[in-house]
């Protein structure tokens, strides 16, 4: 009698813990986001944060990655490499992040990864461009880091060619003071002599700047065929006033977001004020459509480009890697994950591919724009490789 009694209370603790371990919820995901919340290019960070936040909601909505919900975090990095540091150790030590999808402003990437090193966590980068990204990343000595994005060494070795085949000889250069900016200037000077076309001068701005009649000025003196703009749209809308107003005439060619929706929406009044400006790129409003509609009902505006790239970058880099880390490892810890993302592999993301190489460098594709009456259309999508460069 008491074997039986003994047994059947085996039985009902068996049962009862089964029916615990049933219910209970697998831990969560923490993904931390870093861009810039605060200063003169807060427009970016706003837009990471609610591309993050509809994206997360969206996967979490679908039971999350095979049933860990993800749980977001956000830092500010301003933009600067000193705040930059700040916002990784936040999301790494304050927040207990797995993996952060960041910085979005070059500077602040290169600040960042001497810190996401020392730590241990996996930062995967959404939309620096600068080409030492590359180079310091996994075999360049930084396991730790991936990119998405493609940098302005590519961008420029590409975009300068298409320029050269369409007839271009002399051109300026403007671009923005800062990391993105210089490095586009450096990556354009070099490839405009191997594709043959003169730079007449280089220009530099300030982020946020009210006027660019004084530059605006000097590029008209110069009186280049065409002129290379590395700009935002926040100050593609201004500038571009201006130089209607000031009577230029050159073409213009840009990387940035000056062709985008974000600033046709900032010139809704006057929208044919960038007719003719062709920009290089890789994303544009159109190549999810989804996503389109549900950024605008949320949000009451166009998406913009830095929120939409680090939601992708979620759905197409991060979520595939912490898929196959929860496969082989039964976890995805920040270990797990670094290793998983070498093995990502998707062969159409709205980017293109996205499959990491040994400098840990998307090769996704290069898309042309064109903004014409008002609207944007897609000139041509391009496929990118390490050959570019050679």
């Amino acid at each position: 009698m008491r074997l039986a009694l003994a047994l059947v209370t085996l039985l009902l603790a068996a049962l009862s813990a089964g029916a615990l371990s049933a219910g209970a919820q697998a831990p969560p995901i923490r993904i931390g986001f870093a861009s810039a919340m605060s200063g003169p290019a807060a427009i970016t960070g706003e837009g990471v944060r609610w591309g993050a936040t509809l994206a997360v909601e969206e996967i979490n909505a679908r039971g999350g990655i095979m049933g860990h919900k993800i749980e977001a975090s956000f830092a500010d990095n301003k933009a600067q490499p000193g705040e930059a540091v700040s916002a990784v150790r936040k999301l790494a030590d304050v927040d207990q992040v797995d993996v952060i999808i960041g910085q979005t402003h070059s500077g602040a990437c290169l600040g960042a990864m001497p810190v996401v090193k020392e730590i241990g966590v996996p930062m995967v980068i959404e939309a620096c461009s600068h080409p030492k990204i590359r180079e310091l990343s996994g075999k360049g000595g930084n396991e730790w880091t991936f990119r998405v994005a493609l940098d302005d060494e590519i961008m420029a070795y590409t975009f300068a060619r298409y320029m050269a085949r369409n007839g271009v000889k002399t051109s300026s250069v403007l671009a923005m003071n800062n990391d993105f900016g210089r490095g586009a200037a450096g990556a354009y000077e070099a490839a405009f002599k191997k594709a043959g076309i003169t730079l007449v001068s280089t220009e530099f701005f300030d982020p946020g700047q009210p006027d660019y009649r004084p530059v605006l000025t000097r590029l008209k003196r110069a009186n280049p065929e065409t002129i290379l703009a590395v700009i935002l749209a926040s100050d593609g809308a201004p500038f571009m006033r201006q130089f209607r107003e000031l009577g230029l005439t050159q073409r213009i060619f840009s990387r940035g977001s000056l062709a985008s929706a974000e600033f046709l929406h900032q010139v809704r009044d006057n929208p044919k004020v960038g007719d003719g400006v062709v920009e290089a790129s890789y994303w544009v409003t159109g190549l999810d459509p989804d996503w389109d509609r549900k950024w605008t009902e949320r949000y009451k505006v166009p998406p913009r480009i830095h929120g939409s790239l680090a939601a992708i970058t979620l759905k197409w880099a991060v979520v595939p890697a912490i898929e196959i880390a929860l496969k082989k490892h039964g976890k995805a810890d920040r270990q797990t994950i670094r290793a998983a993302l070498k093995e990502v592999d998707v062969k159409d993301s709205p980017l293109g591919p996205i499959k990491f190489d040994d400098n840990h460098q998307a090769w996704i594709n290069m898309i042309l724009l064109e903004m014409r009456d008002g609207q944007l259309r897609i000139l041509e999508k391009l496929q990118t490789s390490p050959a570019l460069l050679n």
